[in-house]
C-alpha cells in the first residue's frame, strides 16, 4: 500500500488566470475572519421577536455610498487593466467585470432611489508590473470589505444585507487571489 502524499507540482495552477479562477471558485474562506467579528457583536444585543424587514427606507443611503466605492473600484481597474497584458489583464478584467455587476445590482436593488456614482478613481501606481498593481489593488479590494463589513452593520432589510454580504464574500476572494499572484507573503492573507 502506497501512503506518500501525491505529486502535487502536477496540479499546481500554472498561470495568474487559473490561480484566479481556482481562488474565486475555492469558497469563502478569505471572509471567514472578516465576518468572525461581526457574528459576535450581534450577540450581545437583547433577543427579539420581530423579524427585520425584507427592505428597509433606513438603507437607501447606506447603499448609495457602496455604490459609490464600487463605481470607484471600477475606475481603478479600468486604469490598472490598461498596464498589463496576457494571463495579468484576464485576471484584473474579471475583477472588474464582478465590480461592474456590483455597481448594477446595488442600483437595481434601490431603483429611482439609486444616486449616480461620480466612480472616482482610487489612487494607484500602474509603474513597477503586475505585482505592484496587484499588491495594490488588494488594499483597495481589502478597503472595500471593510466598507461594506461596515455597510452591513448597519443595514436593517434582509435583502439589502445579502446582498451585500454576498459581495464581501467575493471581494475578500478577490484580494486573497490578487496577493497570491503578486507574490506577496502567505503572511498578508
Amino acid at each position: 500500500m502506497d501512503t506518500q502524499a501525491p505529486d502535487t507540482a502536477a496540479t499546481e495552477p500554472r498561470s495568474r488566470r487559473a490561480l484566479f479562477a481556482s481562488l474565486l471558485a475555492a469558497g469563502a474562506a478569505a471572509s471567514a475572519p472578516l465576518l468572525a467579528g461581526r457574528a459576535s457583536a450581534a450577540g450581545d444585543s437583547a433577543p427579539t421577536t420581530t423579524a427585520p424587514p425584507d427592505r428597509s427606507a433606513a438603507d437607501v443611503a447606506v447603499i448609495n455610498t457602496l455604490i459609490e466605492r464600487e463605481a470607484s473600484m471600477v475606475a481603478t481597474y479600468k486604469a490598472a487593466v490598461g498596464s498589463v497584458s496576457g494571463d495579468d489583464l484576464a485576471a484584473l478584467l474579471t475583477i472588474h467585470g464582478h465590480h461592474i455587476a456590483y455597481v448594477e445590482s446595488l442600483s437595481a436593488y434601490l431603483g429611482t432611489e439609486a444616486a449616480k456614482p461620480s466612480g472616482t478613481r482610487l489612487a494607484l501606481t500602474v509603474s513597477g508590473g503586475y505585482s505592484s498593481i496587484a499588491t495594490q489593488m488588494a488594499a483597495h479590494e481589502a478597503a472595500t470589505a471593510e466598507a461594506h463589513i461596515a455597510a452591513l452593520g448597519s443595514i436593517q432589510g434582509i435583502n439589502a444585507a445579502a446582498l451585500v454580504a454576498s459581495i464581501i464574500t467575493v471581494v475578500s476572494r478577490h484580494r486573497a487571489a490578487l496577493l497570491v499572484s503578486s507574490g506577496a507573503d502567505a503572511a498578508a492573507l
